[in-house]
């Protein structure tokens, strides 16, 4: 970046220019735009996943448990993989905590109480660009270019199709696509958050 362009990105294996550089990086967001000077109204948080030992199959789809905020898919080789709540603290830490453990069982059990005799295989831990109103950014910043499409918070791998799309039409046309226009940078500066739950600037919470 020089004079308030951005031309390209040094690598551990040299530099690639270019004219247009696009960050989406989930759950690095806040480090990697570090590097441009800019601090984004998003926070880091883990995320953890489980996954039983195979089943045979009694999941067709996706289910997700609102009272309890649990969601549990079946897998092509049959294991159960399911999750809940972030860990509820800011971090970088790709492993997770008890508690969150704990409270994740307690609501499998409350939806399919038969999932209390599967073996739990795994678990590990991913971080979540989470942003304060709980809806994503795809925008150019005030780096010419430089373009930033994040904040997906843990809704990210479902919405990918439809986020590459808005983004590579911002890319193309340096215009947002009619989809996307709200999802701005500036939206918290400006007064216009996207708060759909009407929870607050809180993350854990969206």
């Amino acid at each position: 970046i020089n004079k308030g362009v951005c031309s390209g990105v040094k690598t551990t294996r040299g530099a690639i220019k270019a004219n247009k550089v696009a960050v989406c990086v989930a759950g690095s967001s806040g480090r990697v735009m570090a590097q441009a000077d800019m601090r984004l109204p998003i926070e880091t948080h883990v995320l953890q996943a489980f996954v039983t030992e195979g089943l045979k199959p009694v999941l067709p789809g996706v289910i997700t448990f609102g009272a309890g905020h649990f969601y549990v898919s079946q897998s092509d080789k049959g294991g159960l993989v399911f999750g809940g709540d972030i860990d509820g603290y800011n971090s970088y830490a790709q492993r997770g905590n008890l508690p969150v453990v704990e409270d994740v069982a307690e609501g499998g059990m409350a939806i399919m109480p038969m999932i209390g005799r599967a073996r739990l295989l795994r678990s590990w831990g991913g971080v979540m660009d989470m942003s304060m109103d709980g809806s994503p950014f795809i925008d150019k910043t005030h780096i010419d270019g430089l373009y930033f499409n994040g904040g997906w918070c843990y809704g990210g791998f479902k919405a990918t199709p439809a986020s590459g799309f808005c983004y590579a039409h911002l890319l193309a046309h340096d215009q947002p696509h009619p989809n996307a226009t709200e999802f701005r940078l500036d939206r918290f500066k400006r007064g216009h958050i996207i708060d759909e739950k009407g929870v607050g600037a809180q993350p854990n919470l969206h």
